[in-house]
């Protein structure tokens, strides 16, 4: 492949990232039963609902919304309007940004909680220290991840007020999806649903004296 190809799919990959992730998560999770990210693609979708109410109820509320943030055109969009040179992209709250940063913020809040739970009497030390070294990569591979992310402020297709209520919707949004998947797993399988790191599963049960071992051949 070219270094003009490979830019080109690249910068495309970039500016369909929310929907990249979407199809990425829901695919990937149903094909191989990886059920934390099926319920990452569900979250998506309840970001997607939740920005595009906010976005209407914005536009109802003050008519001249679109002109205020200054509408972008329907190459700004991540979903095709089907009239190119006519569609107009409501970028306040920015969907694209809430959508990444959503995506960005359930990985790395989801790899504190995982961090900071205790270690189990009688686990191995050194495997909660594997644990904590595992979730910190994590956790600074999403922190790159989430600049990459704020860089779309420099593409021409977000505004402050859009940029800044996108983000803090993807991280209040994120965060709230991932308490609420932990909570529906209730008290004895804390951190285990929403767990996209799949670590918790391989933790042992917190309050055991002895931690079981499975021997195989």
């Amino acid at each position: 492949m070219s270094v003009l190809r490979m830019r080109q799919f690249l910068l495309g990959l970039y500016h369909d990232l929310p929907n990249v992730l979407f199809v990425g998560s829901f695919v990937l999770g149903s094909i191989t039963g990886y059920l934390p990210l099926v319920w990452v693609a569900m979250g998506l979708i309840m970001n997607a609902f939740v920005v595009s109410s906010a976005q209407q109820l914005l536009v109802l509320l003050f008519p001249t919304w679109n002109q205020i943030i200054t509408p972008k055109g329907a190459a700004c969009d991540i979903i095709s309007t089907g009239a190119p040179g006519n569609g107009t992209t409501i970028i306040a709250p920015s969907m694209w940004l809430s959508s990444a940063v959503f995506f960005a913020s359930f990985v790395i809040y989801n790899s504190v909680q995982v961090a900071m739970m205790p270690t189990a009497r009688g686990a191995s030390e050194e495997k909660a220290d594997i644990r904590q070294a595992f979730t910190l990569t994590t956790i600074i591979i999403g922190a790159v991840f989430l600049l990459l992310i704020l860089l779309r402020g420099h593409s021409g297709c977000e505004s402050y007020l859009g940029g800044s209520l996108g983000v803090l919707t993807g991280i209040g949004l994120g965060v709230g999806f991932w308490n609420i998947l932990n909570v529906c797993g209730g008290a004895a399988r804390v951190g285990m649903v929403p767990d996209i790191l799949q670590v918790v599963n391989s933790m042992a049960p917190p309050g055991e004296d002895t931690v079981p071992v499975v021997c195989s051949a």
